[in-house]
This record gives structure tokens, C-alpha cells and sequence, in this order.
């Protein structure tokens, strides 16, 4: 016997497991190194995915969705002091709550948001990496800056995903009702 208050939200719950299964999914793909590098950029896609998943979720799951692909991004890294996963979880929250209070849940201010978390992710990293050891300017201005935009760039196809995913589900919901 299923409790009912199971049946009514289970497409939230396979909604929220769909996106777990993607956030594993796109972070094992970035961790084994299966993504093709760009002249030399990184390509780092749970950062969008994180930012778009949080705009369809409220603040408490865009900050579990970005903690677990801060998890994530940290176990690939050498130093796993769990500076990506706040970083992630932070982001991940700010989304969700502008999109709950402020803003409205489409592709440019998915696309305003990206932007300025990539660009802040790309100071974090540069901080984090060469800040510490003496990095030069000119590894911001080549390396992370790059990135960001590379990774900004592949926003709309993660976005569409993620809002097709989305869509779906909450079509589920309504036939429920």
C-alpha cells in the first residue's frame, strides 16, 4: 500500500530524482574526462546545469542540487576542501531564490545568471589555483575567462534540456489532478 500523500507528489519525486540522475550523470562525464577540451578550455558543464536545474527548483533543492555538483566537481580536483561544493550549493540557492521572489524563469535571465556565476567561478578558480602560487594575468585573460564564456555558450542546449525534463513532469502533474 502506498501512503497517499506519495502518490500525490510522486512526479515531484521522480522530477527531483530525473535531475539527481542528471547532475550524477553530466559530473561522472566531466570527472572521466570524456568531454572534448576547446583550443585548451575546460569545458564544465554542471555549472549551467546547476544554474538551470535551480531556476525550475525552489532555493532548498537549488541548494542541494548545486552541493551535490560542487561534490562532485570537488572529487576531481587534487584538494578536495569543499571550497567547489559551497560555491555550487551557494549559486544553486541564489537561483532558486530570485526565481522563487524576483525574477521570471526564462532563457535570458538563465543566461544572466550563468554569466554571472561563470564569471565569479572563473575569479574563485583563478584565486583558488594560481592567486596562491603567483599566477599571472595572463592565465585569467587565457584560461578561466575563456572557459566561463565557453561554458556560457553551451547554456541554451542545457537549459532546453533541463525545461524539457521539466515540462514533462509537471504535465504529470496536472493530469493527477
Amino acid at each position: 500500500m502506498i501512503p497517499q500523500s506519495l502518490k500525490e507528489n510522486k512526479p515531484k519525486i521522480l522530477r527531483r530524482l530525473t535531475f539527481f540522475a542528471l547532475v550524477l550523470f553530466v559530473g561522472a562525464v566531466q570527472n572521466i574526462g570524456l568531454l572534448p577540451e576547446l583550443a585548451g578550455l575546460r569545458f564544465l558543464p554542471l555549472l549551467p546545469l546547476t544554474v538551470s536545474v535551480s531556476l525550475f527548483e525552489k532555493e532548498t533543492y537549488g541548494l542541494n542540487f548545486g552541493l551535490l555538483a560542487g561534490i562532485l566537481v570537488d572529487m576531481n580536483v587534487g584538494r578536495a576542501d569543499g571550497t567547489n561544493a559551497l560555491f555550487f550549493a551557494l549559486a544553486g540557492f541564489v537561483c532558486g531564490l530570485l526565481m522563487t521572489y524576483v525574477m521570471m524563469n526564462n532563457l535570458i535571465t538563465a543566461s544572466l545568471l550563468t554569466a554571472v556565476f561563470e564569471v565569479v567561478y572563473a575569479f574563485f578558480s583563478y584565486a583558488l589555483h594560481c592567486g596562491v602560487s603567483g599566477g599571472t594575468l595572463r592565465e585569467l585573460l587565457g584560461f578561466y575567462l575563456p572557459s566561463a564564456l565557453l561554458n556560457l555558450l553551451t547554456l541554451p542546449l542545457i537549459y532546453t534540456f533541463v525545461r524539457l525534463i521539466n515540462k514533462q513532469f509537471r504535465l504529470m502533474e496536472d493530469e493527477e489532478y
